[in-house]
């Protein structure tokens, strides 16, 4: 089934003061739209392809991904071509994530993609859904819960693609450009320092990625607000930042500290989402 998914987009504006020692996001009102063609494999017992092609941000890159239907679950094994680093987009962007977008316009994060170096990327993934349409972004962490419009890739429907036809219209809202720009220069950032690191090991770009994924996570979620909603779920990322800091300054093994800085992330990624829906409550009781 293939799906026409319109996604008109809209960004409240905030801006927040920052106190003396604090920095704070600025959201730009904009509107994006985009469209996009998804495919329902539900009834498909064998893998059918998709490709996927670089949008204007990244014209070179392109790629496929093969899509089975399995007992509850959709398993995605992608690879990526000339996906080249997303800081080109900004400083505050580390990492591409892959997404699936749903008819009815729920995105649902498949997981990072990691440029090696040559370039290319390969992933399996599982998906709950079977009908869906694919978007790569650039993100300031891997366990964001929405994309941000930094779309670099997008699925397209190629001639052996098997699926069943249905039109749907899907509103999904994807973050502005610019959302995570803090109120200091880019060079400012502790992930522009990420331009300027000098070649090393997969493993240890890895580790050094991940752990500027974590600065980003929790400076983000600070700015946010996290230390008034989610004081307890920020503390615990910001231990666990440290606690990778100090792993990687006793030159622990670098899965060590990827894996507790992928800790912080994700603390500090549930502690934005706890501040978020407290402030909507809030606002909206």
């Amino acid at each position: 089934m293939r799906t026409l998914l319109a996604f008109p987009i809209f960004a409240a504006m905030l801006l927040a003061q920052p106190s003396e020692n604090q920095t704070s996001p600025i959201f730009h009102v904009t509107v994006v739209q985009r469209s996009l063609k998804a495919v329902n494999f539900q009834h498909r017992s064998l893998p059918t392809a998709l490709g996927m092609k670089g949008t204007v941000l990244l014209p070179k890159a392109d790629g496929k991904a093969q899509v089975q239907v399995k007992n509850g679950y959709t398993e995605i094994e992608a690879s990526f071509r000339n996906i080249s680093p997303p800081s080109q987009f900004g400083g505050e962007l580390l990492t591409y994530v892959l997404w699936a977008i749903t008819p009815d316009g729920r995105p649902i994060n498949l997981g990072e993609a990691i440029p090696g170096p040559s370039d290319k990327v390969k992933m399996r993934v599982t998906c709950p859904y079977s009908t869906f349409g694919l978007l790569v972004t650039a993100e300031p962490y891997f366990s964001v819960p929405y994309p941000s419009d930094v779309v670099i890739m997008e699925s397209v429907v190629l001639p052996d693609t098997v699926g069943r036809v249905e039109d749907v219209v899907a509103n999904v809202d994807l973050l502005p450009r610019g959302q995570y720009t803090l109120n200091i220069g880019a060079k400012e950032l502790a992930s522009a320092a990420m331009q300027n690191q000098p070649k090393v090991s997969m493993p240890e770009y890895e580790e050094i990625l991940t752990l500027y994924q974590a600065r980003n996570a929790v400076q983000i979620a600070r700015a946010d607000g996290a230390a008034q909603y989610a004081a307890g779920t920020l503390e615990k990322a910001q231990q666990l930042l440290s606690e990778a800091e100090s792993q990687r300054a006793q030159k622990a093994s670098f899965n060590t500290v990827t894996t507790t800085a992928r800790q912080a992330v994700q603390a500090a990624s549930d502690a934005r989402a706890i501040t978020m829906r407290k402030k909507t409550t809030t606002q909206n009781p």
